[in-house]
C-alpha cells in the first residue's frame, strides 16, 4: 500500500489501511519539513492545524479506494502576501477535488464514446461512486481546457 502512496507523491507516508468489504481506505500524510505558499512562493515551517481530506482513487482487485489525507494548513510568514494561511499543494489531485487525477483521466475515458448516464453506471460498478451530473462536468473541463 505504501508503493500505491509514493506512485502518487514520494513524500507521502501511509499511517493506516483499513480494508473493508468493498472499500480500502489508506490514511496518509506528507511528511515534508516545509512548504512553499502558491501565493507568493515564500517557504512556511508553522503548521497551523491539521484537517482530513478524503480523495478517491482507482480501484484494488475490485474494492474501491480512498485515500484520507492528514492535510496540514501553513501559516504563511509573508508580510506582503495576500493570504494568511495557505494547505499544502499536491500535485496528483486538483486544489479542490476529491479524485486522484488518473481516476478522473479513467472516467473521461469511459465517458468520452457514451452519454453521462450509462457512464455513471459502468463507474459506478467498482470504480467509484459518481453521479451523471460530475461526469458531465469532467467532461466539460476536458473540452474547457483541449
Amino acid at each position: 500500500m505504501e508503493e500505491l502512496l509514493k506512485s502518487l507523491d514520494s513524500d507521502l507516508v501511509l499511517i493506516e489501511a483499513v480494508v473493508g468489504e468493498e472499500t480500502i481506505e489508506l490514511h496518509a500524510k506528507r511528511e515534508t519539513d516545509e512548504e512553499t505558499c502558491p501565493y507568493c512562493g515564500a517557504t512556511s515551517k508553522s503548521v497551523h492545524s491539521v484537517y482530513r481530506k478524503t480523495i478517491s482513487d482507482l480501484p484494488i482487485q475490485e474494492k474501491m479506494v480512498k485515500i484520507i489525507l492528514h492535510k496540514r494548513l501553513f501559516f504563511c510568514r509573508n508580510t506582503d502576501c495576500s493570504r494568511a494561511l495557505f494547505s499544502e499543494t499536491l500535485s496528483f489531485v486538483d486544489r479542490y477535488g476529491r479524485r486522484t487525477n488518473r481516476l478522473t483521466k479513467k472516467i473521461k475515458e469511459i465517458a468520452m464514446n457514451m452519454s453521462a448516464r450509462s457512464a455513471k453506471k459502468v463507474v459506478n460498478e467498482g470504480i467509484s461512486n459518481i453521479s451523471d451530473d460530475t461526469i458531465l462536468r469532467i467532461l466539460k473541463k476536458t473540452t474547457d481546457h483541449s
